[in-house]
């Protein structure tokens, strides 16, 4: 089998997306591994194979719905032209605002955390505004090596819960943009302790039955660490409930993993995203590299679903915000809504107490 072949026969019997349990009486899935494989099988295979390589990765931009899959040349060059947003990842997330812009916002209380080495600091602090307590939690990353974390994210869950309780937070805005992923285990703690309730990382998570080619590829199957362990449950201590508002800022960049923790907080009573859709990357995940005779393909080992409000989301499509507006104006946004429920409430108070 020619090496071009060997590279789409491994998508075909292993993406996560074509090979989970329902997907063989799928007769969409089965529409898309038609349609990828007739495409592969007009490549020129009489072409240096980087140049094959080069038109299998456009192939797999176009019609592979996995937005975690990635293949390398014999260069190491990656071919899989992934889709980004018109403005940096760093461009508006409040953790990478200078002290003077989050003064101008009115935040106090401001504290980083310096999570590891080379990853962007995470932030917490507090808003007042219109009399409002509201608690700001920028993450713009979840990358990194987590075992090497788990210190610092200790810290940073201790930080979260005793200034909520010392600020006595009304609100909660996470500000999520510009995360594109990594492990938000944290994310299922902080979550579950404010909820008192368990919450999914995704409706449906199921490991695929590996089809290696080789030896070689078998052996990095056998290997655990690129799965996903079973996560733990995190009951409520005394003081950890929060029954207020939750809102998550969300943009383009959000994937994986940060597409994971917004839709766990989802699931909190009183929460709303805002923003823009999210990248959609989320199908396959727990990736591996697998290498070949040339080059080398990262793809998923898990297939995940989920869906929100009876409706699927969809891979490439990502999560849609409840409510629209620019990255930009995500966090300006959320003020206006707080702040506007302040005057509701106060608007029904007084009402009552003419009634009365």
């Amino acid at each position: 089998m020619s090496l071009i072949k060997q590279y789409a026969d491994f998508i075909l019997n292993n993406l996560p997306e074509w090979n989970y349990s329902q997907a063989l009486h799928n007769e969409e899935v089965y529409n898309q591994k038609q349609i990828f494989a007739k495409a592969v099988s007009l490549i020129d295979e009489t072409q240096e194979i980087d140049s094959q390589l080069k038109q299998l990765g456009k192939i797999i931009k176009d019609f592979v719905p996995d937005n975690h899959i990635s293949l390398f040349d014999s260069q190491h060059r990656q071919l899989v032209a992934k889709k980004e947003p018109p403005y940096s990842r760093r461009a508006h997330n409040l953790a990478y605002k200078s002290s003077e812009e989050l003064t101008s916002l009115n935040l106090t209380n401001v504290n980083h955390y310096k999570i590891q080495k080379g990853h962007p600091q995470w932030m917490i602090a507090t808003q007042h505004q219109g009399g409002i307590c509201t608690g700001i939690v920028a993450i713009p990353s979840f990358g990194g090596d987590y075992e090497e974390q788990i210190r610092t994210r200790k810290e940073f869950t201790a930080a979260f819960f005793e200034t909520k309780a010392k600020q006595k937070w009304q609100n909660i805005i996470f500000d999520f943009r510009g995360n594109s992923g990594g492990d938000a285990e944290i994310i299922k703690e902080i979550g579950e302790r404010i909820s008192g309730k368990s919450l999914n990382y995704a409706d449906l998570c199921e490991i695929i039955e590996a089809k290696p080619q080789n030896e070689t590829q078998a052996k990095i199957f056998e290997q655990t660490y690129h799965i996903r362990p079973q996560t733990k449950k995190y009951p409520s201590q005394k003081g950890d409930k929060f029954n207020g508002h939750i809102y998550m800022l969300q943009d383009a960049w959000c994937a994986s993993a940060t597409e994971g923790a917004i839709f766990m907080l989802s699931q909190i009573p009183n929460s709303k995203t805002i923003g823009e859709s999210t990248a959609g990357a989320f199908s396959g995940g727990a990736c591996t590299e697998i290498p070949f005779e040339q080059g080398s393909l990262i793809i998923g080992t898990e297939y995940r679903k989920r869906s929100r409000n009876g409706k699927e989301i969809k891979e490439k499509e990502g999560q849609t915000p409840d409510i629209k507006t620019p990255s930009k104006e995500a966090y300006t946004k959320a003020c206006q809504i707080i702040l506007n429920q302040q005057v509701q409430t106060l608007s029904l108070w007084q009402s009552r107490q003419r009634r009365e």
